[in-house]
């Protein structure tokens, strides 16, 4: 009976050791002050990149004057590109005040199942919500169109969705103290544009 007691006082002590380690891991997180020492990339279950199609609103120019007109077509412009992260929400308090850019992997060729830093490039906020970038290129055509005539452009936008697994890491400020924490990422791009162009006679 003894031997019983004694077990199970070994283990109510274990299981206490255990709650209070972690306990004091978060209070010693959620006391101390951190900021953004690295992050790296790799490709985990559930990563991967999908090929899909967006096709924009057909856009109508007019020329009812008696001289030619210049027509700037910008379809790129309805089309958005953005990143999200996804953040643990425990850590979601205890990141630091000012803001975070991160450079992210747009290129899937650039991933592996191993981690890996990428440095320059474009950049995102690191926020647990979808940010708007703007485009990595503007893709324009200028189109003479004659009088009493009708432009109708319509294109079709071949996109790509990246998602990628990220591991940050955190350092205290004035001291030696860190964390890292693993999460995903998404990333939408465009990939080319198909664009088709019919003029017509205004009758």
């Amino acid at each position: 009976m003894k031997n019983i007691i004694g077990v199970l006082f070994l283990l109510v002590s274990f299981f206490s050791l255990i709650s209070c380690s972690k306990d004091n891991d978060e209070e010693l997180i959620e006391e101390k002050q951190y900021e953004f020492s690295s992050i790296m990339w790799a490709l985990q279950e559930g990563d991967g990149e999908d090929l899909f199609e967006i096709k924009t609103p057909e856009q109508v120019f007019r020329n009812t004057g008696n001289t030619t007109k210049e027509i700037v077509i910008n379809s790129s412009e309805n089309v958005e590109e953005s990143s999200q992260f996804f953040i643990d929400e425990n850590i979601l308090p205890y990141l630091p005040e000012e803001e975070i850019t991160i450079a992210f992997p747009d290129v899937f060729e650039l991933l592996s199942s191993e981690y890996k830093y990428f440095i320059g490039g474009r950049k995102a906020p690191f926020k647990n919500e979808k940010t708007h970038l703007p485009p990595d290129r503007t893709i324009t055509e200028m189109i003479s169109l004659a009088p009493s005539c009708e432009l109708r452009n319509s294109s079709t936008f071949t996109m790509k969705k990246i998602k990628a697994t990220y591991r940050i890491r955190f350092v205290e400020k004035e001291g030696i103290d860190s964390y890292e924490k693993e999460g995903k990422w998404e990333g939408v791009f465009i990939v080319f544009e198909n664009s088709q162009t019919v003029i017509n006679e205004i009758k």
